[in-house]
């Protein structure tokens, strides 16, 4: 669901959840430094949460952060803009309330509460902040409810402004770590050409190389063909896209990958993978990412997932309000969708 461009009331900016709609129908909303995603989901009888609607636009909430410590003026316009139209949207969809989080790029500014404020007072949504620990383990219940996750696993979300990396063994979780690691802060850093050039994306992936190295032995990751890297979330998605076989990603396609995307524009990606031009200029960053961890872990294959976040919101959120008071709730189980 795109709902780029649409238009928002005065009296749905102001529309406080809680106060009408379905409660057995909510949104869940991430608020990252690329781009704000919204999910809209229903609780079934069943238990099940059945996800109905989507949302996505890419506003570079982040972009500029390291260098000015701050949240830019206009890409704090363009986000309050977008959640505006997404509470209208969750409004339409008979939502009754919404749950919304903000990672990296809100966390680490110096006006990230004044953004907060606003967002309350502007949208009607109330938006809190999510530290890295909490934002990797509501991805990795959300990617628990709805993908393998036996044996060894290594989940590595990489975000705009941080990579959340998730280590755990037989669908328990041994350790993660949020790094200060992500598409869009590399690009800002390091990436001035487009297409970016090989040095650049070499210059990405050393930078991300050096933090994994730091890592240890603060968390351990397991090595070798028996483990399995999952890449949650956009970058994962779009690296599916653009490898011959996404069932099956070996670390030598995404190296075949980065060395395309070093000869390929920002708008010639975007057209061939149906994202905004300001979400294709990131990628390659992203995907260079991706295959500093497969250098450190030497998986046997490399998987994309689904973003966990915003189901790890919704389980949450269903399981803390109870549909009916007086009666007992069935266990809140998942049902599998496509990526969004």
């Amino acid at each position: 669901m795109d709902i780029e461009g649409a238009a928002v009331s005065d009296e749905a900016a102001g529309y406080r959840f809680g106060s009408g709609g379905d409660d057995r129908r909510l949104a869940a909303i991430d608020v990252g430094s690329n781009s704000i995603k919204m999910t809209i989901a229903r609780l079934e009888p069943t238990g099940e949460i059945d996800e109905i609607a989507w949302a996505v636009e890419t506003v570079r909430l982040g972009a500029g952060l390291d260098a000015s410590g701050r949240l830019a003026d206009d890409r704090m316009e363009a986000a309050l803009a977008t959640l505006a139209r997404f509470a209208a949207t969750a409004r339409d969809h008979g939502a009754a309330r919404i749950v919304a989080v903000a990672t990296e790029a809100t966390r680490a500014a110096a006006n990230g509460a004044e953004f907060l404020d606003r967002v309350g007072r502007e949208t009607g949504i109330e938006l809190r902040i999510v530290d890295g620990a909490g934002e990797a383990d509501l991805t990795f219940r959300g990617l628990a409810a709805t993908a393998d996750i036996a044996g060894d696993v290594v989940v590595a979300d990489v975000g705009g402004g941080s990579t959340e990396l998730i280590v755990a063994a037989d669908a328990q979780v041994r350790g993660s770590r949020s790094l200060p690691l992500g598409s869009g802060r590399l690009t800002d850093r390091l990436v001035a050409s487009d297409p970016p050039t090989g040095a650049e994306l070499d210059a990405c992936r050393q930078t991300a190389a050096d933090l994994l190295a730091g890592l240890d032995p603060a968390l351990p990751m397991p090595t070798g063909a028996a483990v399995r890297l999952i890449v949650v979330g956009g970058t994962g998605e779009y690296l599916g896209r653009l490898v011959p076989d996404q069932r099956r990603i070996v670390p030598d396609a995404v190296d075949a990958v980065l060395d395309r995307l070093s000869q390929v524009p920002s708008r010639e990606l975007a057209e061939r993978l149906s994202v905004a031009e300001a979400r294709a200029r990131v990628l390659p960053a992203g995907i260079a990412i991706v295959a500093a961890v497969a250098d450190r872990i030497a998986p046997g294959r490399i998987e994309a997932a689904r973003s966990g976040l915003r189901r790890g919101l919704l389980i949450d959120e269903f399981a803390r309000s109870p549909v009916e008071p007086n009666r007992p709730r069935a266990p809140v189980a998942a049902v599998g969708t496509a990526e969004r």
